[in-house]
């Protein structure tokens, strides 16, 4: 039993870097593997001119050519909990709640799960 709620925005691209760099998985050969190295980049995307996480991290926050090959390839963020906890669960962001579109207010959201 966990919350289900969305929480969305505009994340920055440092946000973006520290998620991938701390949280990033992909799958390597059936396998779900750490995006720990470059080297799995290389292997798996030098034909699309993606040569390192850097190049992973550009194209997801500009939504690049290689976006949804990207997005299929690795899988979704299992973050904590903010520290300090979530207030206001039920109720949307738009009224001082938890959930919903944070717009670029989701970074200091992201800073406090990481």
């Amino acid at each position: 039993s966990g919350i289900n709620a969305e929480y969305g925005g505009y994340p920055s691209l440092r946000s973006i870097h520290d998620l991938i760099f701390k949280y990033g998985y992909g799958e390597v050969e059936g396998v779900k593997s750490a995006l720990s190295s470059n080297v799995i980049i290389e292997n798996k995307f030098s034909k699309h001119g993606l040569l390192c996480l850097e190049d992973v991290v550009k194209q997801i926050f500009e939504a690049g050519p290689h976006f949804e090959m990207l997005i299929k390839f690795m899988y979704p963020f299992k973050l904590q909990p903010p520290k300090g906890g979530f207030r206001r669960v039920a109720v949307h962001f738009s009224k001082n709640g938890a959930w919903g579109n944070r717009a670029e207010k989701i970074n200091t959201l992201i800073r406090k799960m990481l």
